[in-house]
């Protein structure tokens, strides 16, 4: 039987999994919808109710706040706890913007993972989530402890299904998510198969 400080630590071991991957879903979504709409839809899809007024971006808020960046930049934080409207700040000469990611947190058994894992069975759903980021066959085998020939079946499924694309770089071979699949995901329904 485990000890219960053993179970406490695999149980934050997870949820700190869960985390990462929320904000590598949410990096990856962004990454995304960057490239395929620009800028100003991914800035202004921040949050509900965004939207641009010439070259000033605007949020729904209870306070008056304005912020102006005089050619400096803004750190973006999505936050897989925050659920509110975006909040404004700054720390030393940085500003950055908190908003909700669209990754939920699964503190819980989470019913899309369970449903996705139903869909694909455990192991594929496992290396999916993995996928929101850059991975290589040996790093999904060693996180998902699996067998690098295992692990090299299931994303070859996962690219027929136009879930998850490779390419090689010397004998090393990279794996990612596709936008369905980080759609299957994220439950987006502008999830689509790019021709």
């Amino acid at each position: 039987m485990q000890q219960p400080e053993a179970r406490i630590r695999a149980g934050e071991i997870r949820r700190s999994s869960s985390i990462r991957a929320g904000f590598d879903a949410e990096r990856a979504w962004r990454v995304q919808l960057l490239a395929s709409q620009g800028i100003h839809a991914t800035l202004a899809g921040l949050a509900p109710g965004a939207r641009w007024h010439g070259t000033t971006l605007e949020f729904d808020s209870a306070d008056d706040v304005e912020v102006t960046l005089n050619g400096h930049g803004i750190t973006l934080l999505p936050s897989v706890f925050w659920t509110g409207r975006p909040l404004v700040g700054r720390y030393a000469q940085s500003t950055f913007l908190v908003y909700p990611a669209i990754t939920p947190l699964p503190l819980l058994d989470d019913s899309t993972t369970n449903a996705l894992a139903t869909l694909l069975g455990r192991t594929r759903a496992a290396i999916l989530e993995q996928l929101t980021r850059p991975r290589t066959t040996t790093d999904l085998a060693r996180q998902l402890d699996l067998a690098k020939s295992s692990v090299s079946e299931h994303t070859k499924a996962l690219r027929d299904a136009h879930l998850a694309t490779a390419h090689r770089d010397g004998k090393t071979v990279w794996h990612s998510c596709t936008p369905l699949g980080l759609g299957l995901l994220t439950g987006s329904p502008r999830a689509r198969i790019e021709s």
